[in-house]
């Protein structure tokens, strides 16, 4: 059974909490097979293209001096540029619909919260969410949920 075994991915964890509480709140992995498909292709594009360039800035912009490290300065103009591609494909994609999976807020959405915070507010990088119209007002939509609100009431930032 699922809820005994050690769940350690943090996008096998979302996925596990939203297809469990589905019927208590927002259904996060869509209604249709064609929604969960949607789901799923975004929840693979943040992972695979979306946070590994956003993970290197969080690490070398926010981290690096604290963990003992000088950031790589290299790596950052190519992070930022990695990031800038991903986010102009969000654009295109998000010019079509008001959220990545289609017209619903889903777990795909969601995943993009926590770096993309750090990113517009400790990393000062706003600027690359703001420049694009869609990607700022999907931006703003969902950074403004109630539940979301919450959680930064909640969670301090690191630094």
């Amino acid at each position: 059974m699922l809820h005994r075994r050690l769940i350690s991915e943090s996008r096998a964890i979302i996925r596990y909490y939203a297809e469990k509480y589905k019927s208590q709140g927002t259904d996060l992995l869509g209604k249709t097979v064609k929604e969960m498909g949607q789901v799923e292709n975004w929840l693979e594009v943040e992972a695979h293209n979306f946070n590994p360039p956003i993970y290197a800035l969080t690490l070398h912009l926010m981290f690096a001096s604290k963990m003992g490290f000088p950031p790589d300065e290299n790596l950052i103009k190519e992070s930022e540029e990695k990031l800038g591609k991903v986010l102009d494909i969000y654009e295109e994609r998000l010019s079509k619909n008001k959220y990545l999976a289609g017209d619903f807020f889903s777990l795909a959405d969601l995943s993009h919260l926590p770096f993309t915070q750090y990113f517009v507010g400790q990393m000062g990088k706003e600027y690359m969410i703001t420049s694009r119209k869609h990607v700022s007002a999907w931006w703003d939509d969902i950074s403004s949920r109630p539940s979301w609100q919450k959680v930064l009431q909640l969670y301090a930032p690191p630094f």
